[in-house]
């Protein structure tokens, strides 16, 4: 996957950090040249030393072939405009930190596809978002595996299937395996009978490699 990383301060660092361990095409784009260097000393990444509201910045870190682009500095008026840039340059999927509550918002009409709130504001929950943008909640077990937490949206490629359906058909990885459903005040232990409705948050045990696979079974 082709990302650019925003931004390479605290939160950046652990974006940056979290992409790279991945093997991702990383592309960082940081103004601040002590910064720039430091990072392109630490991580086998290209390092931009530009402003990202600069089109040539992105035009230098291959936008237009980008699969993502995470935004993690500390300013919401950066932030949106380079959303709006990388959009108009046809990235795929964009994720930003909104630093002031209040502007979640505007950042939801500029059409960022994932917004992130200050409740968020980290590295990890920035990354998965990238990964998988369906998972509201997640935990790293460690060995490879991670338990996710999510919703079934409409037209979801799991909806009103039986979960012994989502294994009989393959639509679910066979390293993949949902161990909860929440129904409104509801907890489900599900078995082979137990049906999947929109709405329901489903929590599923996967390998870290499966993530995006899994997450696009939930809809977008």
């Amino acid at each position: 996957m082709h990302i650019i990383i925003v931004g390479a301060g605290r939160t950046g660092k652990h974006v940056i950090e979290a992409a790279v361990k991945d093997n991702h095409d990383v592309f960082v784009i940081e103004k601040n040249k002590s910064v720039a260097d430091w990072v392109a000393t630490h991580f086998d990444c290209v390092v931009i030393n530009s402003d990202a509201t600069s089109i040539e910045a992105l035009k230098e870190a291959n936008a237009t072939k980008a699969d993502a682009i995470i935004i993690t500095t500390n300013d919401d008026a950066v932030n949106s405009l380079v959303i709006l840039l990388a959009k108009q340059m046809g990235v795929k999927r964009l994720v930003s930190s909104v630093n002031i509550e209040d502007h979640l918002p505007v950042f939801e009409q500029l059409g960022t596809d994932t917004v992130e709130s200050p409740y968020r504001l980290n590295g990890r929950y920035l990354y998965r978002a990238v990964q998988g943008p369906n998972v509201k909640e997640f935990l790293d077990l460690g060995d490879g595996f991670e338990v996710l937490e999510m919703v079934v949206k409409e037209k979801s490629q799991i909806a009103n299937k039986l979960v012994k359906e989502l294994k009989i058909e393959k639509i679910l990885p066979s390293d993949a395996l949902i161990i909860l459903i929440k129904r409104n005040s509801q907890i489900i232990i599900p078995d082979g009978e137990s049906r999947v409705f929109v709405k329901d948050i489903v929590v599923v045990l996967s390998k870290k490699n499966r993530v995006s696979i899994v997450s696009s079974l939930f809809g977008k």
